[in-house]
């Protein structure tokens, strides 16, 4: 069964929360564009959902300034689609400090704007808590939780998610993080279940066996599981 196949088959389903378990190197990254492929307005060729997979990721870039010994070290963001709601969390910082609290960073961070605010914001510089005037190059983990926390601040910006509503496609949001990092992840992916299970699809694929398993056990088995359980579809 091709990628295609199996985007067709989640398209059809009729539950609203499915949650896969798979292997790194057997497709979710690319189930996730077979995915949005599939379920394209058939008219004008618009995405109907939201996606967080690697090509996210990828959008956040180290400009490491090797030529002055990193003192402007900065994480670009390359350009796409997603620029035009920058403007909103540059006008309001604590949107993504709100979601980087669960983790308590021990960073602090700059959103650096396009000279024109529509443009977006071009990079971030991050310092720590006690010397907020050197910037600092954060770990591969910090990176990791920075990006997944500014996505769920973009999520809350009027004219994305609310416009593409039919599904929030979530693949493998905990990469490079330790066990205590992924149970907080964990969190946060219920919360976005929690918020939106009966207006839209969610779907999460993961190879992480520990993440699949909390979600699945609090699905299935949680407190609060008689809301979830016939609305979910579970691939381990």
């Amino acid at each position: 069964m091709s990628i295609e196949d199996i985007a067709e088959q989640l398209k059809k389903l009729g539950e609203n929360i499915i949650l896969i378990y798979a292997f790194n190197a057997t497709g979710k990254t690319r189930l996730s564009v077979a995915y949005k492929n599939a379920t394209k307005n058939s008219d004008n060729g618009q995405h109907t959902g939201v996606y967080y997979n690697a090509f996210s990721e990828d959008l956040f870039v180290w400009d490491n300034d090797e030529d002055n010994g990193g003192a402007n070290i900065k994480l670009n963001i390359l350009p796409s689609s997603l620029n035009r709601f920058h403007s909103f969390l540059y006008e309001n910082p604590d949107a993504v400090m709100d979601k980087l609290a669960m983790y308590s960073p021990k960073f602090n961070f700059k959103l650096n704007p396009y000279e024109n605010l529509e443009n977006g914001i071009e990079s971030i510089t991050f310092v720590t808590n006690d010397d907020e005037d050197v910037p600092i190059k954060i770990s591969r983990g910090e990176e990791r939780i920075f990006v997944w926390c500014f996505f769920l601040a973009l999520l809350e910006v009027d004219g994305w998610s609310n416009t593409q509503d039919a599904h929030i496609f979530i693949d493998d949001p905990v990469s490079s993080l330790d066990e205590h990092n992924i149970y907080v992840t964990a969190e946060t992916v219920f919360q976005q279940i929690e918020r939106h299970y009966l207006k839209k699809k969610i779907i999460i694929t993961t190879h992480h066996i520990g993440l699949f398993s909390i979600l699945v056990d609090r699905l299935k088995k949680g407190e609060k599981s008689d809301r979830y359980k016939n609305l979910t579809k579970v691939f381990p």
